[in-house]
């Protein structure tokens, strides 16, 4: 239902009008001045606003104005009975989607109306239309979940029983193991696959930044908000919203987002209008959050919040048996993207990869396949084509820890060595890092300030 705001200093008119809108279907709003019609659109959601030039404290002009400012959005009616070409062709240029002259007919208006109400209902779709594809082509790239061994048939087993259902889920997985793949799979495999999956990577973003891409934030909100943009929990409306790495949020967006898991309900930044969710949420990290919550960096409410349905996604080296899967897949994509054969890799290649550790895991494996067919002379990849073999941090034998060993910090001692390694090669020059490693600046930057690396 479009929900339409009338104003008009005219009392009368206003409620005639406001029957006649409920009459064709539509909701009224009444407000008998500008300043009136100002204050319900900064508390309630409108869709299209039907505004008469002359009234009292703010006429339709200022507050033409001010809907250009904040809302550009909104479809704008100009009602007016001193109406003048030239009156129409500024209010036009201010954003008016249309123009009507007193007296008018009914017929008219109820045209003009249904016109407006038709053109928001097109921009809405056309911004989720927008979300949808990105996601689609993002999916596209990305591929599907690989796995026959035993531990990945259990993750597809939890996939298919939580999907059909409404439940927020928790996947719990190192960096790399395909986390935001099998949120894919979830979304493909529930009643909301016609909507948009929209992923947020929340350790991307500097806090306040991140607020607003989860939230949206109306204009003029901050420095820089020079339009209203829609959040990630709008653009996954009826859809699902993924976010990743959500024990990097900060404990101020921790309550807001404890709020939307309970309430199902929100506001942009800088706004007043309450909008509902009807979104389904999966969240991911690689942290240990119960770990966190005792330090008192996550909050143990949000936790029981999120943590409704786990998904533990097992590390590449505990799941060795689908690396030559893996690898045909990769192999696949890059002799697509290469435009030439390739035949796969040699035998002794692949026994070196399934002997590696993969601290890296599936993206490390996925990564070195990519070099590897890019490096290779013939169409089958051999052992010398391997980077893995190459790095002086890296061995292609790699002999377990015992099982004493606490693995994850094994794998951290690992980590830091070879960032460091390439953080010096590079002359300490960021984007050289991120770009031999495989990773984004926003992750390596988290990753130099968590070893301690960064000067």
């Amino acid at each position: 239902m479009t929900q339409i705001l009338v104003a008009d200093d005219n009392r009368t008119t206003t409620q005639t009008l406001c029957t006649l809108i409920e009459r064709w279907g539509h909701s009224a709003l009444p407000a008998f001045d500008g300043a009136e019609a100002l204050a319900l659109l900064e508390s309630q959601p409108v869709d299209v606003l039907v505004t008469d030039l002359r009234m009292p404290q703010m006429d339709g002009m200022q507050l033409l104005h001010k809907v250009n400012e904040r809302w550009p959005d909104l479809v704008v009616i100009v009602v007016t009975a001193f109406g003048s070409i030239e009156t129409a062709v500024e209010a036009m240029k201010l954003g008016a989607f249309d123009f009507l002259t007193k007296p008018y007919d009914n017929k008219e208006l109820r045209v003009k109306i249904e016109r407006a109400a038709a053109q928001r209902e097109m921009v809405l779709k056309l911004e989720r239309m927008n979300a949808h594809i990105a996601s689609f082509e993002e999916q596209l790239t990305t591929g599907h979940i690989i796995g026959s061994s035993p531990p990945m048939q259990r993750v597809l087993e939890d996939v298919a029983k939580v999907a059909p259902t409404d439940s927020t889920v928790l996947i719990l997985g190192e960096s790399g193991t395909g986390k935001e793949l099998v949120a894919r799979e979830i979304h493909a495999q529930s009643a909301r696959s016609a909507h948009t999956f929209v992923a947020a990577h929340c350790a991307a973003y500097a806090q306040g930044v991140l607020e607003s891409e989860l939230f949206g934030h109306e204009k003029g909100s901050f420095t820089g908000a020079s339009a209203r943009k829609l959040g990630r929990l709008e653009l996954a409306d009826k859809g699902t919203l993924f976010l990743d790495e959500i024990g990097e949020i900060s404990p101020e967006l921790q309550i807001k987002l404890l709020r939307v898991l309970q309430e199902r309900e929100y506001e942009r930044v800088g706004g007043t209008q309450t909008l509902k969710l009807d979104g389904r949420i999966v969240a991911a990290t690689n942290k240990d959050l119960a770990q966190a919550i005792a330090n008192g960096h996550f909050r143990e409410d949000l936790f029981y919040r999120l943590n409704v349905f786990t998904i533990y996604l097992p590390p590449l080296r505990e799941r060795r048996e689908d690396i030559p899967d893996l690898v045909e897949a990769f192999c696949h994509q890059q002799a697509q993207r290469l435009g030439r054969p390739i035949d796969g890799f040699s035998q002794r290649a692949l026994e070196s990869m399934q002997n590696y550790a993969w601290p890296g895991n599936v993206r490390e494996l996925q990564n070195v396949v990519e070099r590897a067919a890019i490096l290779a002379v013939d169409r089958r990849i051999d052992l010398d084509d391997l980077a893995i073999r190459q790095s002086p941090n890296t061995t292609a034998q790699i002999t377990l820890p015992e099982e004493d060993v606490d693995f994850d910090e094994e794998m951290e001692k690992f980590e830091r060595r070879l960032i460091l390694h390439a953080y010096e090669k590079s002359a300490k020059v960021k984007a050289r890092t991120a770009k031999m490693l495989g990773i984004d600046r926003n992750r390596l930057r988290y990753k130099l300030k968590k070893y301690g690396i960064d000067d």
